[in-house]
């Protein structure tokens, strides 16, 4: 009897043992199946569908993004192969044909990420252009990683999330000091450096985009609209608001609101993107910094020093008192040229601007010996 119960159990053990064979070897085959049949890699266009492992692009092209996109902007590559733009690097060799003929590539075997300035040569360089305020992002400068040269393009015209470091000094600090009747300044220096972060996370979309005219310049430069809600970054000033400087600078002036919901960014375009708000037809401002892609950064002395280059000789009743202030014998040109000879960039020259400009100890600042220590952006405290 015993001898019968072990056999039954030895039986049973056989049959779940040939039963989970048998079961392995149907999957087995089911995941290798196909695995000798080789797609043609021929071009123009292969037989790989990159939708396989790249369905999220897929969705990007094919449904509505997950914010409504505003106009001009879209998927501009939807009607393009993937092969388009992965497959067509100049210089690139990629894997190509079929079976016992097929190459594995040498630069890239599959695919590779092209440049934008592949096919948008014009704007890229752009970027690179003289006054560009955004040129550090420019990294790869055309000859870099796809990453670094792509870099900027993604950051503001993409979906993509990005975390961004503003690092500048948390503050400045100078002394104006009367020399033998000559108003100097002195003893100039940058405090520690402080880092706002700005962390976005959007859709994430990298192939859907935004036209120029959709980019917000706060969704990365919060702490500059912060500044300015607070009475901060540029002074304000109602001088321009009538008669020839209404029509003549057409937005280019100080007097803007200082609200949460007044700030916006036409307030950034009159030192930003000059082109955009520049002087009224027939007057030409030469010293205008209009050699940039997406911003540059005017300067006080852009304006009210070299801009009198012309203005100045201007009839309208209003205008010298701004337009020459800088170019007239006194307190500011003795200022400014104490600036020029210590070779200060156009950085430094705003902050000793704004020590006075700005709203700081009572209503006004009065020429007198004094220390300055400026803070920037978020504060906007001078002390």
């Amino acid at each position: 009897m015993i001898k019968i119960k072990y056999k039954y159990k030895v039986a049973v053990l056989v049959l779940v043992v040939l039963t989970a064979s048998l079961a392995c070897s149907v999957f087995s085959s089911s995941l290798f199946e196909g695995q000798h049949t080789w797609y043609d890699l021929s071009a123009p266009e292969n037989d790989v569908s990159c939708y396989k492992c790249h369905k999220n692009i897929r969705a990007e092209f094919d449904e509505t993004p997950s914010t409504p996109l505003p106009p001009g902007s879209g998927v501009p590559h939807k009607d393009k192969s993937c092969e388009y733009c992965h497959r067509s690097e100049p210089g690139v060799t990629y894997a190509n044909g079929s079976g016992k003929y097929s190459e594995p590539g040498e630069e890239a075997h599959a695919a590779s990420v092209p440049l934008c300035q592949q096919c948008h040569e014009h704007e890229s360089k752009d970027l690179a252009a003289a006054d560009e305020s955004h040129k550090p992002l420019n990294r790869g400068g055309g000859s870099g990683s796809a990453a670094e040269s792509n870099e900027a393009c993604v950051l503001c015209h993409t979906g993509f999330d990005k975390s961004i470091d503003f690092t500048r000094p948390l503050y400045v600090e100078y002394e104006i000091k009367n020399v033998s009747g000559t108003w100097l300044v002195h003893n100039f220096n940058l405090g520690p450096s402080s880092t706002a972060t700005v962390n976005l996370t959007p859709p994430g979309e990298r192939h859907t985009w935004k036209n120029a005219s959709a980019v917000n310049c706060f969704d990365c430069h919060s702490d500059i609209k912060n500044a300015l809600e607070n009475g901060g970054h540029v002074p304000s000033s109602g001088k321009t608001l009538s008669g020839t400087a209404v029509s003549g600078h057409k937005g280019r002036r100080h007097n803007f609101s200082r609200t949460s919901t007044g700030v916006s960014v036409e307030d950034c375009k009159p030192c930003h993107r000059p082109s955009l708000s520049d002087f009224g037809a027939g007057y030409n401002h030469l010293e205008a910094r209009l050699d940039y892609h997406a911003a540059t950064t005017e300067h006080c002395y852009d304006c009210h020093y070299n801009g009198t280059a012309t203005a100045f000789n201007e009839t309208g009743s209003g205008c010298v008192e701004c337009h020459n202030i800088l170019r007239t014998p006194g307190n500011h040109t003795e200022i400014l040229n104490s600036t020029f000879s210590q070779n200060f960039c156009g950085y430094k020259i705003d902050k000793v601007c704004v020590g006075c400009h700005l709203p700081g100890p009572g209503t006004s600042v009065p020429f007198s010996d004094r220390h300055f220590t400026i803070y920037t952006e978020l504060n906007t405290t001078i002390l």
